[in-house]
């Protein structure tokens, strides 16, 4: 290394050992610095962190994903150097670089770099986040509900700062994402629209023709046509994709503002009775999810207040299909809330509605969450049997256009809720035995899916008092806390924690102790 640059090296070092003593942050201490060193973030990150590049290079290639990393030091300086010269790093470096630096991608990165990306490696650099590595690092585990829309009750408010700072964010966060002034113009108003800076994600996949469209359609300008409600169920796809795989605090505030515009739309808008159709679906699509997102949070009022509004939509489209599966999600959420005569209504109601349906796909998903109900209160065996009878049919059956919200549906995905009801009936050896075959199966996006099989293993794990390979199990759940932001998988955390009660002193048990005190899970 030059002896200029070992020397500002150096002095950086001493200077953020002192910071760090007084509990700064990396991302602090990096903004620190930037007053006296116009340097790229990426060199910035790295004088926080005290590291030569040698140090870098050599924790870049052992967290390569793919173990095939070969980055060497003169291509790291290059890094370091974009844009005013060197080379501009891919998407996937710069995650990496994130991860070694305890930050986000997008820190690393200045605007004019930011927007020299695609859609997809934009998409990338939002989603890192490692600043749960940061010691020092204060990080949420629940999220609040978000601000109440048109005609319903009015909620907390998911943010605490003032309206002036959050559009301050986004014009910012516009200014990064679109070079043309016109076009920055239009985006921050569908932004503004649809519950602000997480919006950008979902945006951001649209062709300029089709913003416009958007927000045309949004203003009342013209005509609600069959590409406008396209591109809004495209939209709610993408929401659905984004929850599976960072949950419910970014996709909310999102799905409660264009829920919103589509209630606006369809009190307001000429359509035809085919459109209208479609956009009341999307509108009970949109009640769907954001009823899911607000149990997830565990706000239960909320969610019930949803799934509600969506049961009516469901019975003014006259589709059985939708109530059933709104029924079935309300008898989840009961069990989840220890009410099992509520439960056992909602899973009666929802069995009935999917019978009446005719679809087979619907009633491997409703009969799955009767399953669950049935093994909650009796131990006969009928809720296994009830299982089996949807796996067959899952098996079976394939959507179509009318039923989008089982995109996920697979015999898989029903198969293991015989993991609830083996535990249920004393079974634990079966419980643990298809909890391994599961997660065999399990894709690697299916975040709380997976972490919710594991800390059902570790319940069966803790019955059969095997408490290492228990404290294993939590151990790899809870991990999962860092990247999604679901209420409810730190409460199973929390619960399932509260079963070692009576092995404290256990070293397994002192250690876990020790590691979810590191992700700031409370016990």
């Amino acid at each position: 290394m030059p002896g200029e640059g070992y020397r500002i090296l150096l002095g950086c070092r001493r200077r953020s050992e002192a910071l760090r003593a007084c509990r700064l942050t990396f991302d602090q201490i990096a903004g620190v610095f930037a007053l006296d060193h116009e340097v790229s973030p990426l060199r910035l990150y790295r004088y926080a962190h005290g590291r030569t590049a040698g140090d870098v290079v050599a924790a870049y290639n052992g967290l390569d994903p793919a173990g095939t990393a070969t980055l060497r030091a003169a291509r790291f300086y290059d890094y370091e150097a974009w844009p005013q010269a060197g080379r501009r790093p891919g998407a996937g470096a710069i995650a990496i670089f994130a991860r070694i630096y305890q930050t986000t991608a997008r820190r690393l990165v200045t605007d004019e770099v930011y927007v020299s990306y695609g859609v997809r490696d934009r998409d990338l650099i939002d989603q890192t986040d490692h600043r749960h590595l940061d010691a020092h690092h204060c990080r949420e585990v629940s999220a609040p509900a978000v601000p109440g829309t048109k005609g319903t009750k009015a909620l907390p408010p998911l943010v605490p700062a003032p309206a002036p700072a959050r559009c301050a964010d986004l014009l910012r966060a516009v200014g990064a994402e679109e070079a043309d002034v016109k076009r920055r113009e239009l985006l921050f108003e569908l932004a503004l629209l649809l519950g602000g800076t997480p919006a950008l994600g979902l945006l951001r996949h649209l062709t300029p023709p089709e913003r416009e469209r958007l927000a045309a359609a949004a203003r009342h300008q013209g005509p609600i046509d069959a590409a406008t409600l396209d591109v809004l169920e495209r939209l709610t796809a993408r929401l659905w994709a984004m929850d599976e795989s960072t949950g419910p605090r970014r996709v909310l505030p999102v799905a409660e503002a264009k829920r919103a515009m589509v209630d606006d739309l369809l009190k307001r808008g000429s359509l035809t009775p085919a459109l209208r159709e479609r956009l009341l679906r999307v509108y009970w699509s949109l009640s769907h999810m954001t009823g899911w997102c607000h149990y997830d949070l565990m706000d239960y009022a909320s969610a019930a207040r949803r799934y509600e509004e969506g049961l009516a939509a469901g019975h003014e489209l006259g589709d059985p299909a939708l109530l059933a599966h709104l029924h079935g999600l309300m008898a989840d959420m009961a069990i989840f809330q220890a009410k099992p005569t509520m439960a056992m209504d909602h899973a009666f109601a929802a069995e009935g509605w999917a019978k009446h349906s005719g679809n087979g796909l619907q009633q491997a998903a409703t009969f799955s969450i009767v399953a669950r109900v049935l093994s909650n209160t009796r131990r006969d065996g009928e809720g296994l049997r009830m299982l089996d009878r949807a796996v067959r049919l899952a098996d079976g059956s394939r959507s179509g256009a009318e039923l989008r919200h089982l995109f996920w549906l697979e015999a898989d995905r029903i198969a293991r809720h015989a993991v609830f009801c083996f535990i249920k009936a004393g079974q634990f050896d079966r419980a643990i035995a298809e909890v391994e075959q599961r997660l065999a199966k399990t894709r690697s996006g299916f975040v709380l899916g997976k972490s919710m099989l594991q800390l059902e293993c570790a319940t069966a794990l803790i019955e059969k008092r095997e408490i290492p390979a228990a404290t294993f199990m939590i151990d790899k759940a809870a991990q999962f806390v860092v990247g999604h932001s679901s209420a409810r998988l730190v409460h199973s955390v929390r619960q399932t924690r509260a079963r070692l009660q009576p092995w404290e002193g256990n070293k397994h048990v002192r250690d876990l102790d020790e590691r979810l005190r590191s992700l700031s899970i409370p016990f």
